[in-house]
């Protein structure tokens, strides 16, 4: 969408905006969104050097998340990366299709809610996320992202691990070309920066 600019980004990335009430979730943009496991408890892998090593966890989520894009010809994946315990994903919807719709989202109507809201019953979030999964509008930011949850987790649950999502998540709504890049060049430098990354259970506050 946007010409190739090179855009230094801060040290540490701020989230400042949120979900914007007056805007459809599942309309055509560019999105940034960060989501998590349960208390993040690093379950994805372990930041090598440079480099992070997927789990197995953290492999059956990478799949999925490739395969969703896959499935789904009207989304585009700009970027990603998979993390310890956070994945931070920006996405394109391209354009509604009707025919990638699921037939569960294909039986709700439903408007996408506030920010960092999902399902008030937490727990039904965290062990079964397919019931999640059918409160949200159809082909919407939410519905995307707890389709990813809830197929992984079915898969995760046959290792068998103890393993949970955070019921909420991050997101951003792009605003303009500097914004992408921000986003491109934090993700691109994710591992790089995880001993400083404020999804690091280890960085102390303050320091």
């Amino acid at each position: 969408m946007f010409d190739h600019q090179d855009i230094l980004f801060a040290e540490k990335y701020k989230k400042s905006s949120s979900r914007n009430p007056h805007w459809d979730y599942s309309s055509p943009a560019i999105y940034f969104v960060t989501f998590c496991t349960y208390r993040h408890n690093y379950h994805f892998g372990r930041v090598v050097g440079n480099e992070f090593i997927l789990s197995d966890i953290g492999l059956i989520v990478n799949e999925e998340l490739h395969k969703t894009f896959k499935i789904r010809k009207n989304l585009k994946m700009h970027d990603y990366v998979i993390m310890p315990n956070p994945v931070h994903l920006l996405f394109e919807i391209l354009y509604v299709d009707e025919a990638c719709l699921t037939h569960t989202e294909k039986s709700f109507n439903l408007v996408e809610t506030p920010r960092w809201g999902v399902s008030k019953d937490t727990k039904s979030n965290i062990h079964k996320p397919q019931i999640a999964s059918t409160k949200w509008k159809p082909n919407s930011v939410s519905s995307i992202i707890n389709q990813i949850k809830s197929i992984s987790t079915k898969r995760i649950n046959k290792i068998p691990r103890l393993f949970g999502w955070q019921s909420r998540y991050y997101d951003e709504i792009i605003k303009d070309e500097k914004h992408y890049w921000a986003v491109k060049n934090y993700i691109k430098n994710n591992v790089r920066n995880w001993s400083k990354d404020e999804y690091n259970r280890d960085v102390k506050i303050g320091v």
